[in-house]
């Protein structure tokens, strides 16, 4: 019997389990853990376990020796959910017995964490995919795509000195219209929203042992305006009855409008017109997107399933569209799986899924950085026509 199938046997290893839960650092096999947290999400980063079990012994003839910042695996089965580093461990001893605990952190914590580097601050001719390959890289993670997410061509990207990785890629996947998320392998994926779908899903009195739904009217509006930037509106109170004829003023050439039939009385939203927004094709999506991402982040299901698998055997994961049936619906209704923990106690074994609708992760459409730069050279320009003694537009890089 090697050593690894001792600590395997030692921990109370069972090969016949599919969901057993097993972490691999330092060259062994530790599993057998008795309350299991397993975290992941499209937005949970990093993903996260928190493992705990009662049987180890640190006099007796396994000696674990496991330290903060070692590369470990985390796996269900063989199905493999998060690789990353062990980031607290923790031993206790008391009259009740011993206990050891140990949390692990996927490889994007360092992206989240550390500062970005880069040779040049500044990038041109390039796009979103390799924008974020390039800010990965020192921290030793891999950023792949799927069904063309981030193919968007960047002309002129500017990192901030000080953001973090992660911050310079959520800039990124704005511009390129897509989400980003760990994977098991500890690469980051970008990808459309809602890029699979389950076999079979959630039915209650079936798999749903629990099930809460929120629907909330917070943070909704009537309706949504795009209005341009200008000085008459930004620093003239508009008298009584010239208030509508200057709201059309500002918002009639653009005509980008859109509304939530689901908000019965009236709450309007103004947001302004980016500058260089050709045409105001962003200006259109956006107020779309105001409404549709609102009503997206109103919509929530919480449940337990009493499984951590689809029919096909397939773990639950994000991303992924799924049907859910309620007893008081009258069918189906398709949802996107938002996040997933895989929980394991004294109570057995349980899926927390969270679900909203997809339009709850669209990501907000913004202007191309070459766009907005354009503009702002287009404007400075203008002023230094019209005189000296006027204060040049601010330039921010994106």
């Amino acid at each position: 019997m090697t050593a690894l199938s001792d600590v395997s046997d030692f921990v109370g290893w069972s090969g016949e389990d599919q969901d057993e839960v097993s972490i691999h650092v330092a060259g062994m096999t530790i599993s057998g853990w008795q309350n299991v947290s397993i975290r992941i999400g499209l937005e949970v980063m990093p993903s996260t376990a928190h493992l705990a079990f009662t049987e180890y012994q640190p006099d007796g003839q396994y000696m674990l020796s496991v330290d903060p910042g070692m590369r470990c695996q985390i796996s269900i089965g063989k199905d493999l959910v998060i690789t990353g580093y062990v980031s607290v461990v923790e031993t206790n001893t008391d009259a009740a017995g011993n206990l050891m605990f140990m949390e692990i952190d996927s490889l994007s914590i360092d992206l989240i964490e550390c500062s970005a580097e880069f040779a040049t601050y500044q990038m041109s001719s390039t796009n979103a995919l390799a924008i974020c390959q390039q800010v990965s890289r020192p921290r030793g993670v891999t950023v792949t795509s799927t069904q063309g997410a981030g193919n968007t061509d960047i002309q002129q990207f500017s990192v901030i000195l000080s953001e973090t990785a992660y911050e310079v890629m959520e800039r990124v996947c704005r511009l390129a219209g897509c989400i980003f998320y760990d994977q098991p392998d500890g690469s980051v994926l970008l990808s459309p929203v809602g890029a699979t779908q389950a076999s079979g899903g959630f039915t209650e009195g079936e798999n749903i042992e629990q099930i809460s739904t929120r629907r909330s009217m917070r943070g909704r509006f009537s309706e949504v305006r795009a209005v341009i930037q200008n000085p008459v509106v930004l620093f003239t109170p508009p008298d009584g009855d010239d208030y509508v004829s200057q709201m059309d003023a500002v918002s009639t050439p653009v005509n980008a409008v859109a509304t939530d039939p689901g908000v019965t009385r009236s709450r309007p939203l103004l947001i302004p017109v980016e500058l260089g927004d050709a045409d105001y094709a962003v200006a259109k999506q956006r107020v779309q997107w105001e409404v549709a991402r609102r009503y997206g982040r109103s919509q929530v299901i919480d449940l337990i399933c009493d499984s951590w698998r689809d029919k096909s055997g397939k773990l639950w994961t994000p991303n992924t569209r799924v049907p859910v049936k309620r007893k008081s619906w009258s069918s189906a209704q398709m949802w996107l799986i938002a996040e997933v923990e895989f929980s394991r106690g004294e109570d057995g074994s349980r899926a927390h899924v969270t679900l909203m609708p997809p339009e709850a992760f669209k990501p907000e459409p913004i202007l191309l950085p070459m766009q907005s730069n354009e503009a702002v050279a287009a404007a400075n320009s203008s002023v230094g026509d019209a005189g000296a003694d006027r204060t040049p537009v601010q330039q921010e890089d994106i």
